[in-house]
């Protein structure tokens, strides 16, 4: 069996339909080059098990996933005609969980921001990246991959506005941005260019020698920011991550909508689609518990049931 051929070839017509299948692909590679030196004739669920296994983590959730990364190419072999099991979904159990995310206060995040001013080289372009990175995953909810492949062609300022190119579930979305946000891009925008003359990439966010700043890059200074400025262990098990940027933002228009006296519910559809997910139960996923808002709930629940009674009574 030409595994590699069959994986490039899966890979090709997937692409073409308008899924990038980045980290798929390069799992799907290692997986044929790991059933070429198998000599293994048939897709079996054995064979992807074994594979599967060798995950570098070793973690259920890794394995569970790298299985899971097989079955639609199981589906593709089958079809073409070639010997092959079509692997059965939750082999291994589930391929996601919920971490607990940390909620980022205003002051949490006007304090990383301050802190950012001091990432190496002092002056340099690499501070005012992220800083204006951060500022924008605060307000507005963006994924931070896709804050970080922002093309300058993206960014439209005048019309307060960015366009989301290969977002999660869509091919494209339009994101409004509020003036206070619009001013700092501005502001970065003028640092950058005078820093970088001939910006070759046409990328948003640069790093010091012209380089497109990259989630490996973006994720390694926030991990400094995040030690130097003590939130390191703010989560049980776990520190808070560049993502947790997203998490904040739903709780605080969340709560900001609580506390306004708008209706929630009628909102969340909208919040949805801003956020860039087809069904509004993706979004629930990133609501959490925080105090202001089981305290505007609770008194939203008070004020229900109060009125409730006075029906009663009357």
């Amino acid at each position: 069996m030409q595994w590699t051929y069959l994986v490039e070839t899966y890979l090709t017509q997937r692409r073409q339909l308008g899924y990038s299948l980045q980290s798929e692909g390069r799992a799907l590679c290692s997986f044929a080059l790991f059933a070429e030196q198998e000599n293994a004739p048939v897709l079996t669920i054995s064979l992807a098990s074994r594979w599967a296994n060798q995950a570098p983590s070793g973690s259920s959730i890794a394995i569970a996933r790298r299985f899971s990364i097989l079955r639609p190419f199981s589906r593709y072999v089958y079809a073409m005609g070639f010997r092959a099991v079509i692997l059965p979904t939750k082999f291994n159990g589930p391929t996601h969980r919920r971490l607990a995310p940390f909620i980022f206060s205003e002051k949490d995040i006007i304090q990383l921001m301050r802190a950012a001013e001091n990432l190496a080289p002092i002056g340099g372009l690499r501070a005012a990246s992220m800083q204006t990175l951060m500022g924008l995953l605060a307000s507005s909810g963006l994924r931070p991959g896709e804050a970080v492949r922002l093309q300058n062609t993206a960014v439209d300022l005048d019309h307060q506005e960015l366009s989301v190119l290969q977002s999660k579930g869509w091919r494209q979305r339009i994101v409004p941005l509020s003036m206070s946000t619009v001013k700092a891009l501005r502001h970065y925008v003028a640092i950058r260019d005078c820093a970088i003359a001939n910006n070759k990439h046409g990328a948003f966010f640069l790093l010091d020698d012209g380089r497109a700043m990259d989630i490996g890059s973006a994720d390694y200074a926030f991990k400094v920011l995040r030690k130097q400025q003590g939130f390191e262990q703010a989560i049980p098990r776990r520190s808070p991550r560049l993502y947790d940027f997203r998490h904040s933002f739903v709780c605080h228009r969340i709560l900001a909508w609580y506390q306004a006296g708008e209706n929630v519910n009628r909102l969340l559809p909208i919040l949805s689609r801003y956020l860039g997910h087809k069904k509004v139960s993706d979004t629930y996923w990133y609501m959490s518990v925080i105090p202001e808002l089981m305290a505007c709930v609770s008194q939203r629940f008070a004020d229900f049931l109060n009125i409730d009674n006075e029906r009663g009574e009357s």
